[in-house]
């Protein structure tokens, strides 16, 4: 795991927007798995995230008018292989009983919404999961709990997670840290 830590404005969202592949860089090229990303090809880039990035955004995300398991297999509408069976078994997986599988999202508490929304990143099997700050919008308690429960995903699905956060007790569950100022990205020993 990797964390992105920097003081708000530092362009932690923008960098993680960049290496997802949402947002085109001012200046520079940007590789991705080895190949040169074309920005201008909207299809191509849609492709490429959908198949190999998995988003956990710092408000969820949720589709209100969707169920909870609808909001999981949203990404699989895309490329029209639906996982009703893998979705509910990544729900009960990140924690959301079966009880909750059909409730609307807005009837989730922030932990659970947030846990829907790793669910949904995981749905694809992607290699990369950016997740923008996942634990700001849940209390210390949760975001303990969502720290160690991406680190455990990350592990079991050999995925690589980066995330942005503010906090350096959740950054320490990360293997690297790096800071972002100024445009500046150093490196910190987690050791």
């Amino acid at each position: 795991m990797v964390a992105i830590m920097g003081v708000s404005g530092s362009g932690k969202s923008t960098l993680l927007h960049i290496l997802g592949l949402l947002d085109e860089p001012d200046s520079g090229d940007v590789f991705f798995f080895g190949e040169k990303i074309d920005f201008i090809n909207k299809q191509k880039l849609a492709m490429l995230r959908n198949t190999y990035i998995g988003f956990v955004f710092q408000f969820y995300s949720l589709i209100n008018e969707l169920s909870v398991l609808e909001n999981v297999l949203l990404p699989t509408m895309i490329n029209g292989i639906i996982k009703i069976d893998y979705a509910k078994e990544l729900l009960l997986r990140v924690g959301i009983n079966q009880e909750l599988f059909n409730k609307r999202s807005y009837n989730l508490s922030g932990g659970e919404k947030q846990r829907v929304a790793i669910a949904r990143a995981l749905i694809n099997k992607p290699k990369v999961i950016i997740a923008d700050e996942p634990t700001s919008n849940i209390d210390e308690n949760n975001a303990m709990l969502l720290m160690s429960l991406l680190r455990d995903l990350q592990q079991s699905f050999n995925t690589t997670v980066i995330i942005s956060t503010h906090s350096k007790k959740m950054a320490r569950f990360c293997d690297t840290i790096y800071f972002l100022s100024e445009g500046v990205l150093t490196n910190e020993d987690n050791s």
